[in-house]
């Protein structure tokens, strides 16, 4: 056996004789709601009940597959093969098996995991479930083959990772992080940077005398743009409900004495704003529009409004942009209101050449000045490493040969496990570029009905198998000739 090229043709065959028992694996992963929580670290389930059985789950399927395994504390886990050489460090593969919400618009259910054709449908499954159980089989193909590398490889299963990951926080606090890892949390071919990332909560205090808004609510997770919001309102008696009409993505009716009005748009990662509309503000808009609103009320709206109505913080006065990470995005993505409070969301990703803390800072201030509290405000660094590492070019071109097209080592708006591991680290796959079988804003991970291609993690998990063989020679070279 075995030349580079023949491996991956391999794998893919080897995973279509046992295709039946690794679609299985996958959707039993994705019916478990594993939601991530806020880190509770006075639990036993630090990430919620969810995500302790789903990290479960995939440690039994690791177990059952000969690698060892261990459950840190329901932070995360760690499945090992050891390599040939014991002197050496680990090759890390970096996987998450916590998911976000799955928000409004979905025409299957989000956890049923569904069969479509070549697709398996639900929420995870390409982000990042999907991932995880390509990866296991493409070590357990390398085994099962005995082809055994140098390095041993030791596969991280993350339970926060879309939740600020204090899974890897708490893990590279005790252990030592691999001589090299790749992260299956993006497209191929290779992502060997990213935007830092900024978080904030804001609050403010009102006066709930002469309110008309009940409750506003649109948003469900703050890494995601809402597709809808809905405002609960007690108009005034001289209210005529025949002059409100439904229609381009509002929704009105009446219930009783109050209006239940909602607003649809398109959801989309917060990192990618283009083409997406928020339902927050577009429900904002509409209120703007109306008589519906006290005085105080609409001050408020409109200066959310004046704040957050663009995606590139020119409003806020901190845009900017580089040549390696691109422009600065900042988009509000929950706001909730009652008569007594308003607290917002705000999710910004900045160029990895801009200085976090100083645009926190001027946030705080500016923030301050309108009136707002920053109830926490959390600043999560990017990465770049060097695009001549010897590694970007193996791995590019054996993504680029397996697929069959010519793309370029990129950098990332998205955050993943790749900023918190202390050594050079890529983001790999699994998925391709290109747009999904289910058209604009589905199908994709935090969108609704996402889906994951059977055969494209087939051909993930090949590639993943190629990777790691070339990975680990090249790396073992280096290590001797030093």
């Amino acid at each position: 056996m075995n030349s580079l090229g023949e491996i991956m043709e391999q794998a893919e065959e080897w995973l279509s004789s046992c295709q039946n028992q690794w679609v299985e694996d996958l959707e039993n992963l994705i019916r478990i709601p594993s939601i991530s929580q806020p880190v509770d670290r006075s639990s036993k389930f630090p990430f919620g009940q969810e995500c302790a059985k789903v990290l479960e789950k995939a440690l039994d399927m690791a177990r059952r597959m000969g690698f060892q395994t261990q459950c840190h504390e329901y932070y995360c886990g760690t499945a090992f093969l050891p390599g040939k050489d014991l002197t050496c460090k680990d090759l890390g593969i970096f996987v998450h098996l916590d998911v976000v919400p799955p928000g409004e618009g979905w025409t299957y259910p989000p956890f049923a995991a569904i069969r479509e054709g070549d697709l398996i449908v639900g929420r995870g499954s390409r982000d990042n479930k999907g991932a995880a159980v390509a990866v296991l089989y493409a070590v357990k193909f390398l085994v099962e083959n005995q082809i055994f590398l140098n390095h041993g490889i030791r596969i991280f299963f993350g339970c926060n990772e879309e939740l600020g990951m204090a899974d890897a926080e708490y893990y590279f606090k005790d252990h030592e992080a691999p001589l090299f890892s790749i992260v299956p949390d993006a497209p191929f071919p290779v992502c060997y940077g990213e935007k830092g990332v900024i978080e904030l909560e804001l609050k403010k205090s009102l006066n709930s005398k002469g309110q008309s808004i009940l409750e506003f609510s649109g948003g469900v997770a703050s890494n995601l743009i809402p597709e809808s919001a809905m405002v609960r309102i007690k108009p005034e008696e001289s209210f005529k409900f025949q002059e409100y009409r439904s229609g381009k993505g509002i929704e009105i009716c009446q219930e009783k004495k109050t209006l239940r009005i909602t607003s649809h748009g398109r959801a989309a990662h917060s990192a990618f704003p283009e083409g997406s509309e928020n339902g927050i503000l577009k429900l904002i808009r509409y209120l703007l529009k109306t008589d519906l609103l006290a005085d105080n009320e609409r001050e408020l709206l409109s200066q959310i409004e004046a704040l957050f109505g663009g995606c590139y913080g020119e409003e806020l006065g901190i845009s900017c942009e580089d040549s390696s990470t691109g422009r600065l995005t900042c988009v509000l993505t929950r706001m909730f209101m009652d008569q007594t409070e308003w607290r917002g969301t705000v999710n910004i990703r900045y160029p990895v050449t801009a200085d976090g803390k100083a645009i926190c800072g001027k946030l705080e201030k500016i923030f301050t000045d309108y009136g707002f509290t920053v109830a926490a405000i959390g600043d999560n660094p990017g990465y770049i490493l060097d695009s001549s590492h010897p590694a970007i070019e193996l791995l590019n071109r054996i993504a680029c040969d397996r697929l069959g097209l010519t793309l370029e080592a990129y950098t990332a708006r998205g955050g993943t496990y790749g900023r918190k591991i202390p050594a050079p680290a890529v983001g790999y796959g699994p998925s391709c570029p290109g747009p999904h079988p289910f058209g604009p804003g589905r199908g994709t991970g935090h969108l609704p009905d996402e889906a994951a291609s059977i055969c494209g993690l087939k051909q993930a998990a090949g590639i993943f198998a190629e990777a790691l063989v070339a990975l680990d020679t090249l790396l073992y070279k280096k290590e001797e000739e030093k």
